[in-house]
């Protein structure tokens, strides 16, 4: 079978070098200078105001200074990626306290290699037989109401979900054909077994956890409680509560599963997960989003939310029937959000026409409803940049007042 570079070398063999020439002179001709020019109105697309918060449809979270800094910087260098790979790992793991870690392409990534490692815990010839788990431990046991849309990512490997609901059913479940037991924190309908407990079960039973912590922050601390929590395994999504490269994510833990998801990852050929790139750039960008993360006091973050949040309620408050105030979410992630309810009888608006309406607006602010709140309006000031608080005050106050 031919190669691909193969192929590609001797295509190169058969351009003439005018062409090329004459190829490369056209195309920095046709490129304008890339100073002051705005790449998505030529596009024909409008920025929006993210007051919805750091989601994956909206692009996640705004890169912190700091990060974006850092990538423009590893933009003009070139290293091996192994190399770097090794050396921002053992700096991650530093950091968080733990056995070893690596940079992944996204929390989703992470748990496809973790899968993968505790699959076939180094297996050379299994590993590359992956997704067929033919003589191979694929099962992960996991909790009912653990289940999720992001759980897809454990059969990409080739593994079959096997669901639980008490200690019971995990000793029933657990087999030769376990390869892990998979937690997910936090989850909104509750754990059957708590996290201790479910350690506990796995450590006497000889199985490695995973846990699914990809939505845990802010504050940055959390990960080094994770890191330090008892999992074999655990990730996190490094584009938002960290603030890191919207396509990287942290997959931390014990130092040999580690390894063995490093190999079923780029650049490794001929790996599950060949096509899962993580860019020079991505590398050092999370571990400086890590290390950022880290430095800022969880009550000065908090207190800059408020800030915003303040001028948004300035905005509002003296409008009939409206109430709006700020909460911190109970949830692992302490994240910081702005409620927003008026009476009906005093503002004729539905939530739904109200979100639509700021969605409208020029420029356009997306914002959420929450199902498990009842479909109450919550804001969230992460991704909004500076100034745009006050946009989106002066919108709200609009389109409630023109109801009212």
């Amino acid at each position: 079978m031919t190669g691909r570079r193969s192929v590609l070398k001797g295509m190169a063999g058969a351009v003439p070098t005018s062409l090329i020439g004459a190829s490369t002179q056209f195309v920095n001709a046709a490129i304008p200078e890339a100073v002051g020019r705005d790449y998505f109105a030529e596009l024909g697309l409008k920025p929006f105001i993210n007051a919805a918060g750091a989601y994956s449809t909206y692009g996640g979270a705004r890169m912190r200074p700091e990060v974006v800094q850092t990538m423009r910087f590893a933009a003009t260098q070139k290293v091996r990626v192994r190399e770097l790979h090794d050396a921002v790992g053992v700096r991650i793991a530093e950091l968080v306290g733990s056995e070893a870690a690596m940079v992944t392409s996204g929390a989703t990534a992470s748990i496809v290699l973790g899968t993968a490692a505790c699959m076939t815990r180094g297996d050379e010839a299994r590993m590359r037989q992956l997704p067929d788990t033919t003589g191979i431990r694929n099962e992960v046991i996991i909790q009912k109401k653990h289940r999720n849309t992001y759980d897809r990512a454990l059969i990409v490997p080739g593994a079959k979900l096997v669901e639980v609901q008490t200690e019971e059913d995990v000793h029933r479940a657990a087999g030769d054909r376990t390869a892990m037991m998979f937690f997910l924190l936090p989850t909104q309908r509750g754990d059957d077994i708590p996290a201790a407990r479910y350690r506990e079960i796995a450590a006497e039973l000889g199985i490695p956890t995973f846990c699914d912590a990809a939505t845990t922050t802010p504050p940055g601390t959390n990960v080094v409680e994770g890191a330090q929590a008892g999992f074999d395994l655990i990730c996190y999504s490094g584009g938002k509560g960290l603030r890191g490269p919207y396509s990287a994510g942290l997959l931390i833990g014990r130092r040999d599963l580690v390894s063995f998801a490093r190999r079923h990852g780029a650049p490794n050929d001929l790996s599950i997960g060949r096509g899962m790139k993580v860019s020079i750039e991505e590398y050092i960008g999370m571990l400086v989003a890590l290390q950022t993360s880290l430095g800022i006091s969880e009550v000065d973050d908090l207190a800059f939310k408020q800030g915003r949040f303040d001028r948004i309620i300035e905005a509002i408050h003296d409008l009939p029937g409206v109430e709006a105030s700020t909460f911190v979410s109970g949830s692992h992630a302490r994240e910081m959000y702005l409620d927003i309810n008026w009476d009906t009888n005093e503002i004729d608006l539905t939530r739904e026409d109200f979100v639509q309406a700021l969605r409208d607006n020029d420029p356009s602010i997306e914002i959420r409803l929450f199902a498990f709140s009842g479909g109450r309006i919550h804001l969230s000031a992460t991704v909004m940049a500076d100034g745009e608080d006050v946009i989106v005050g002066e919108a709200i106050r609009r389109i409630l007042h023109a109801h009212s």
